[in-house]
């Protein structure tokens, strides 16, 4: 494979870590909880304001074993979660979830590259999958519900990117969820978005098509050898274990919507740069014809996996930062929606 398509493979495994608004550990009431699957991890739970029922909102952010919150070779404060949490603190119980063995705060480590990165630890290697994921926000949800004042009409999940995968998993497992919310995160085997890619490549002019073919057989044999030994976690690609790879391509995040009779949001970036919108696309069609109408899909046509945009207007190129728009278009949905297999209407 040329480094070219190495290159394009690693954006779209890695991408850009969010920069969101940052919040502090204490700004969160902080649990730690364990089930035989999933041992122990840690879920951090905005503080109530004020008195009284609320909403509980579980956020999954999006791949990679970095803290809630790290700090940047510049000495500046970012965070994984692109949520802008602070905004709906006051209306919902906001959840966030550690990665297994990771810590909520701490600095970022750079390659000789530049290439920013956290070390991963035994922990993360040995736990993290789908099934993971999906089983301590049940987890977190089945706690929470017992321990706060939960208005249990909306139990929410929503996930950004990998987290969009995991949403709809969560819902399956545990019937208290009432809403799903799926940001610019795949439909179909995530392995698929990388053969979509290196097709795309070779369509584009990018590459020949001959370089296309033998990107796409590599392809395929990379992915023969997870399927062969998908519990390793000694054995990686891309720099994520066997069994990553595998635990979140068992089932796809489509396969687990469309059990669902719950509403689901689905929003994609038109052009979004860490996947391809295509198999995002095949979701819509496969509810049409299934005649299932509980899905709203979204689309920013000119919007990244990030939710920025980049238009030429008058000959200069005009940016547009769409993320806060996006998460409240997802909590007006949220608002709007009933609990029925039907498609709310509500302010584009």
């Amino acid at each position: 494979m040329k480094k070219a398509g190495y290159i394009f493979l690693f954006l779209l495994l890695h991408g850009l870590l969010a920069a969101g608004q940052v919040f502090p550990k204490s700004f969160f009431e902080h649990y730690q909880l364990s089930t035989k699957k999933t041992k122990s991890f840690d879920i951090y739970v905005t503080k109530p304001v004020v008195k009284g029922p609320k909403p509980l909102l579980i956020y999954l952010d999006g791949s990679g074993n970095y803290p809630i919150e790290y700090k940047t070779k510049s000495g500046r404060y970012a965070t994984s979660i692109a949520m802008n949490i602070g905004r709906y603190a006051k209306d919902y119980y906001v959840v966030i979830i550690s990665k297994p063995g990771t810590p909520f705060s701490d600095s970022l480590q750079y390659s000789h590259s530049g290439r920013a990165f956290y070390p991963e630890n035994a922990s993360y290697k040995e736990l993290y999958s789908l099934n993971w994921r999906a089983e301590t926000a049940s987890a977190a949800i089945d706690f929470l519900v017992k321990k706060a004042d939960v208005d249990q009409n909306k139990v929410i999940v929503m996930g950004y990117s990998e987290g969009s995968q995991v949403a709809p998993r969560v819902a399956v497992l545990n019937k208290k969820v009432t809403h799903v919310v799926c940001f610019v995160g795949n439909a179909l085997n995530q392995l698929y978005d990388f053969l979509i890619g290196a097709r795309l490549q070779a369509y584009s002019g990018k590459i020949s098509a001959e370089e296309g073919q033998q990107m796409v057989d590599s392809l395929y044999r990379e992915y023969a050898k997870i399927y062969e030994k998908p519990t390793s976690v000694t054995e990686n690609w891309y720099g994520e274990s066997y069994l990553k790879w595998s635990s979140f391509t068992q089932t796809t995040p489509l396969e687990n919507m469309l059990k669902l009779h719950i509403p689901i949001l689905y929003v994609a970036g038109g052009r979004d740069n860490n996947q391809t919108i295509l198999d995002m696309d095949y979701a819509k069609l496969e509810f049409l014809r299934k005649g299932k109408k509980n899905l709203t899909y979204k689309v920013y046509p000119n919007a990244d996996h990030y939710f920025q945009e980049e238009k030429v207007v008058d000959g200069k190129v005009k940016k547009t930062d769409r993320l806060d728009e996006a998460h409240q278009y997802a909590i007006d949905w949220i608002n709007a929606v009933n609990q029925t297999e039907q498609t709310p209407t509500i302010d584009k």
